[in-house]
């Protein structure tokens, strides 16, 4: 954590600062938000969600020791924001047929080596990749967590972790592939 950082930090959990509050926001938002609209695919649920993660991380500023990055802690309130939002929707609505999901099997195929893929036709795959392969896959490749560091967010093994970037990498192959109106059935977690 830079000083600058450090200190605007320290002036929030002593005095509540308002314009503390105003610059972390403002440094840490638009990375917030860019992760949250790729993990919902949706503007509102990610405004929501960016909101959220903010008004627990005011809550329990108390609690950040400054061992990770500030980023990296905010990024693990979001990613626990989502989950919870997740519990929530299965709850107040009908569970998904985890049986017929499980049998679904993912045959990868891979793009020639000089294959170039247009940005937004990686955005439509990444929005249809399972939820727990989109997490790792983001994290890990677009935003370059380590699997120790990802592992600690999602609250899974880092073996986890890798497992779940190398598959989600492979879905991913095949969805940018497959025709526009394929998409693979899976659970919450990422399996198929």
């Amino acid at each position: 954590m830079n000083t600058a950082e450090h200190l605007l930090l320290e002036s929030l959990r002593r005095e509540r600062d308002e314009s503390s509050f105003r610059a972390l926001y403002r440094r840490h938002t638009p990375m917030l938000f860019a992760m949250a609209i790729r993990l919902t695919g949706k503007r509102s649920e990610a405004e929501e969600l960016t909101q959220e993660t903010w008004v627990r991380a005011v809550e329990r500023i108390d609690r950040f020791d400054g061992r990770a990055l500030l980023s990296t802690w905010l990024t693990g309130i979001l990613l626990n924001c989502l989950r919870e939002a997740r519990r929530r929707y299965a709850r107040d609505h009908a569970a998904i047929d985890d049986a017929e999901s499980a049998s679904a099997k993912i045959i990868p195929v891979f793009p020639g080596p000089h294959t170039l893929v247009d940005a937004a036709e990686v955005e439509r795959a990444l929005s249809q990749l399972a939820a727990g392969y989109r997490e790792v896959v983001l994290l890990h490749d677009v935003y370059g967590h380590t699997h120790l560091e990802i592992a600690d967010m999602l609250g899974i093994q880092e073996g986890t972790s890798k497992s779940q970037l190398m598959r989600g990498r492979a879905q991913l192959r095949v969805l940018i592939n497959a025709p526009h109106s394929a998409q693979p059935e899976h659970n919450e977690r990422g399996a198929t």
